[in-house]
């Protein structure tokens, strides 16, 4: 669908040049990528896009959250690792920071299926690192590409296939309680295939009260149709029926003892309960040598309990199906003898959720206060245009439009306390973008963009201040518009690099306030400002030994602001998000003899608060790993030994944003072990 400058490659074949510089990189082989809906590398795609491989997310982990592959990405700052209750918080340039519980303004989606709603929110809870091949994540505000949402795209694809043929089962277990096991089969035969992972996830939690149960099963079976198609159908399972939460706390409290939970979070028994099925199928096939398609139909249920530490409203409860298809074309042809590539497609979507609160009588369920049927419905259409004006010279276009249905039918009993807050609204947007890209050297891309993108609120974020469901009647989507210039390439056969810089305006950013220390609640923020500048390279000093470095430096400002309670916050930081991060690592690895990995993370000091009168500090952490495989006639062993946060660094894993009482910190574990075996047919 549309990316600000995506294809710059030409539409059919790349230029002659980006050819040559391929063949000429040996062991740097060009990399697909996918999240831009083209065909396309990340070489000739003129966005920030960066492609992490399974190996990375996976060799020698613990493989308990994304976060540890999602860190190594410049622009990309994600934390919260270490509550499952409250799920992984992602930020993209700024966007997803105010989340209190998911992924916002941020669209994620696995093996071409959603996980991100109609009205904007994820989870990343039903995805099982194990079972990653490729992630790519695509930065900015691209809702011309995918619709509803400011930050970028998370695009993951699971074991395929063609991994095998393979079985391998893996044990795990460290600090802090932590077990893991996993079995994995991949095969493929006589125009059929399969892989299937399957992992269960027990966890006592570095916190009191912070254990987790967790089990997953993501399966993929493919079959051949005729000479050119492709019929997948796709499927993940998630039990989670325990997942505690030990919730934020003081700086004194945090100081005092790292390890313990918040009072009323022990008093209220805080925690989670959830199941979820997704299953998929997707077609793929050719009309023509120029023309293919693919159409995909997916339905996902879940159903979700969740004992927030208040009592009134601190039940949640919903029962969910979410399920829709999509259908997109791509054609080449020549225009006036010049190359061209136009996408053009629809995706339609559906989210129905049979949403309950109550109160929360020290860990049971009290009296029920919202029984509401929530429907969000989302209707995209697109295109996007790569032209070619010379070899080495691409003009992208792109545009979409969204209508977007939110509707609450409330079937709680209406009384004179109690009115009836059934409602509905209604959003027409159209996104757009435009780039131009150059490939000015053999293997050099320098490209320039503009794109403008919304974010609606999530049914969470429509909640009424002022009752107990409903719409919140003064909350509007959030708009941003960006521009963006970068480079990218391929120096010395050695090495790739990659850098950007992007300025994003954004008008009605959506933040979270919180005045009673019950549940959050959402404002406009009036006007923001996001500036930065991204970089990453990696070099391979020799087939073995590799390293990667990826820097951000970014500045998130309030421009205008006045919040519900009269307070001017213009010209304030925006809170959560670090002025600076870098990733290094440094990578030793030789096939069927084993692997040593050495990497660190720094993020700048930060707020949280929007008054930037709660200062985080700085933290600097280190993790290491080491591998050795011990081969056999027909199979193979893999034993490794890792740490976690080798110098004991006292940090924070998550801070709660502008939380009530100044119970903003989470504290992060300290040094922690753990060791696995790896067997493999």
């Amino acid at each position: 669908m549309a990316v600000a400058v995506l294809a710059c490659g030409g539409a059919h074949a790349q230029s002659d040049t980006d050819t040559a510089a391929d063949t000429s990189l040996g062991a740097l082989a060009p990399i697909r990528v996918e999240s831009v809906r083209l065909n396309s590398e990340v070489l000739t795609t003129p966005a920030a896009v960066d492609v992490t491989d399974g190996q990375d997310i996976k060799q020698g982990r613990r493989k308990a959250q994304l976060d540890s592959a999602l860190n190594r990405t410049p622009g990309v700052y994600a934390n919260n690792g270490s509550n499952f209750a409250q799920n992984l918080r992602v930020s993209i340039r700024g966007f997803g920071a105010r989340s209190a519980f998911g992924v916002r303004g941020v669209r994620v989606l696995v093996d071409g299926i959603p996980e991100t709603l109609p009205d904007g929110q994820a989870q990343t809870d039903s995805i099982d690192l194990g079972a990653i091949e490729r992630l790519e994540v695509l930065r900015g505000p691209f809702s011309a590409l995918y619709g509803n949402a400011t930050g970028g795209v998370i695009d993951i694809t699971t074991t395929s296939p063609d991994a095998g043929p393979v079985d391998r089962t893996e044990l795990t277990a460290g600090s802090n309680g932590y077990r893991r096991e996993e079995v994995s089969s991949a095969r493929r035969l006589d125009g059929w295939g399969y892989a299937i992972t399957a992992s269960q996830l027990d966890l006592d939690g570095y916190r009191e009260h912070g254990e987790v149960k967790k089990q997953q099963v993501t399966g993929k079976l493919e079959k051949d149709i005729g000479a050119t198609g492709t019929l997948r159908l796709v499927t993940r399972i998630l039990d989670a029926p325990d997942t505690l939460d030990p919730g934020g706390v003081d700086l004194a409290t945090a100081r005092a003892n790292r390890r313990g939970a918040r009072d009323a979070n022990i008093d209220y028994d805080a925690r989670q309960s959830a199941s979820q099925q997704t299953v998929g199928l997707v077609y793929e096939d050719q009309l023509s040598e120029q023309q293919s398609y693919q159409a995909n139909l997916f339905y996902t249920n879940r159903d979700f309990i969740q004992y927030l530490p208040f009592e009134d409203g601190g039940v949640v409860a919903y029962d969910r199906d979410f399920f829709g298809g999509g259908l997109q074309t791509t054609r080449f042809d020549s225009v006036f003898g010049h190359e061209n590539q136009l996408v053009a497609g629809v995706d339609v979507q559906v989210q129905q959720d049979d949403r309950e609160r109550f109160a929360n009588d020290l860990g049971s369920k009290g009296e029920r206060g919202v029984n509401e049927d929530q429907t969000a419905t989302s209707v995209g259409v697109f295109a996007q245009n790569v032209f070619s004006i010379t070899p080495d010279f691409d003009l992208t276009t792109g545009l979409r439009y969204d209508y977007l249905d939110f509707d609450i039918d409330d079937n709680f009993p209406v009384s004179a306390g109690d009115p009836d807050d059934s409602g509905g609204r209604s959003y027409h947007e159209l996104s757009a973008n435009a780039g131009l890209s150059y490939a000015w050297i053999e293997g050099q891309r320098v490209y320039a963009n503009v794109a403008n993108a919304f974010e609606s609120p999530t049914f969470t974020e429509f909640a009424n201040p002022s009752g107990n469901g409903g719409f919140n009647d003064s909350l509007q989507p959030q708009k941003a518009t960006q521009y963006e210039i970068g480079a990218k390439g391929a120096l010395f056969d050695r090495a790739r690099y990659q850098i950007s810089a992007f300025w994003i305006d954004v008008r009605d950013e959506l933040v979270v306030f919180n005045n009673t220390g019950a549940r959050d609640f959402y404002e406009n923020s009036g006007k923001s400002r996001r500036k930065g500048i991204e970089a990453k390279v990696d070099y391979r000093f020799t087939d073995d030994l590799s390293a990667t470095v990826a820097y951000t430096l970014a500045d998130f400002e309030y421009r205008e602001f006045v919040d519900v309670n009269g307070n001017d916050y213009a010209g304030r930081e925006l809170p959560g998000l670090p002025e600076e991060t870098l990733f290094g690592e440094l990578a030793w690895r030789r096939d069927n003899v084993g692997y040593a990995v050495l990497d660190m993370r720094y993020a700048s000091s930060f707020y949280a608060d929007n008054a930037n009168t709660a200062k985080i500090d700085h933290a600097w952490i280190f993790n290491g790993r080491v591998g050795k495989t011990v081969p056999g006639s027909d199979d193979k062993l893999d034993v490794y030994l890792g740490v976690d946060n080798i110098f004991d660094e006292v940090y924070f894993d998550n801070i709660r944003i502008n939380a009530f009482g100044g119970r903003y910190y989470e504290p992060a574990p300290d040094r922690s072990f753990y060791a696995g075996l790896a067997y493999q047919l």
